[in-house]
Parts: C-alpha cells; sequence; structure tokens
C-alpha cells in the first residue's frame, strides 16, 4: 500500500487519518497471468491499482481482430494511466464495459469500488479536486490524445508518441502487445525500431 500513497501524494497530501480510511477501502487482489478479471459487456465496477506485473484492456472487433486499448504496468509515464485499470463510462452509465481486461503477466492489484472511490470524493474538496484532477488529467486528456493520434498521425509518429510517454514501455511489454495498442503490424513495429 506504501506504493499507493507515494502516488497518490504525488498530486495531494494524504494525512495520517485519510491514508487510515483509504487504506481499509483497498482490497488486496491477486491474478494469474491469462486470466480474464473482467469481460466485456459486464458492467465494472471498481478501480484496480496495479502493484506489479502487467495487464491489458482490448475489444475485439466484428471482423473478430484484437486491439489492445490501454497496457497497464507500475512504472513512471507522461499520463499515469497505466497506472489504474478502470471503465468508469461503464460504472456511470450502468452499461457493459466494451473492453475486456487480461493479465499479460502475474500481477498484484491493490482495489477499491467506484462507490468507495466517491464516498472518499465526497469527503472535503481537497479529494473532489483530486478526482477533477483524475479525470481530467489522467482518464480524458490521455483518452483524447490517443483517440486523436490514432485517426491523425503516421504510424511513425504514433511509435514516437509512444516512447516519450512510456520510456519503459519494450522492457515490460511484448511487441504484439505494444503493435496492437498503436494499430499497426508486429512488422511495422519492428521496422520502426530498427531505425
Amino acid at each position: 500500500m506504501t506504493h499507493l500513497r507515494s502516488e497518490l501524494e504525488k498530486s495531494i497530501e494524504i494525512t495520517d487519518e485519510e491514508w487510515s480510511f483509504i487504506r481499509s477501502k483497498f482490497k488486496p487482489k491477486l491474478a494469474k497471468k491469462g486470466e480474464i478479471v473482467h469481460y466485456a459487456g459486464d458492467i465494472f465496477s471498481e478501480i484496480w491499482y496495479i502493484k506489479s506485473g502487467l495487464a491489458r484492456s482490448y475489444f475485439i472487433d466484428n471482423n473478430g481482430k484484437d486491439f489492445t486499448w490501454q497496457l497497464y504496468f507500475n512504472d513512471e509515464s507522461m499520463s499515469k494511466l497505466n497506472l489504474f485499470m478502470d471503465d468508469s463510462v461503464s460504472h456511470y452509465e450502468q452499461t457493459g464495459s466494451l473492453v475486456s481486461f487480461e493479465i499479460l503477466e502475474d500481477a498484484e492489484f491493490e482495489v477499491i469500488s467506484m462507490d468507495d472511490m466517491d464516498a472518499l470524493f465526497d469527503m472535503n474538496m481537497k479529494w473532489q479536486h483530486f478526482g477533477r484532477m483524475m479525470i481530467h488529467d489522467t482518464w480524458y486528456a490521455s483518452t483524447y490524445k490517443r483517440v486523436i493520434s490514432l485517426m491523425s498521425e503516421s504510424a511513425e509518429e504514433r511509435y514516437e508518441r509512444l516512447l516519450r510517454e512510456y520510456p519503459t514501455i519494450f522492457s515490460k511489454v511484448k511487441s504484439y502487445h505494444i503493435a496492437s495498442y498503436l494499430g499497426i503490424a508486429p512488422q511495422t513495429l519492428s521496422k520502426l525500431r530498427q531505425k
């Protein structure tokens, strides 16, 4: 849990009393490689902070092609989106997720329900501010930039963006998952890496 506190304290100060409350709401969870911890179509109701290991969210299109939407691992990045697995759209709209979540390497998480997270945000203005920062800086801004990138940038530009945002990604994630995340063929990624 100290990892999580350190991560949160990069954004706000947390008193020991607040930390005691937060710690009581997060539950440890282990997941094995190959496990699907959430299926598309089910309503997502938790936020998973990844302490160790590797996971991804993905969807399968109408032709049966698999696309990686996001990769999750505990490492410094520009957006911090890789630290938290969630589908808040599914939760707040009470609709089935569009993505599934798969464990790519044995992983350890700290998990909190969305309802408990909302209760935390309701505690005081500091936590409401933190919630707004998380929604804007972590989820909205990153998703916005990713969609625009996929629609407007060349494969090389998307690759360069990836390296800026996740400098150590190739030491964490297999190339075919990175290629899927970038929306390119593995062979194209190989050529980009050789340049």
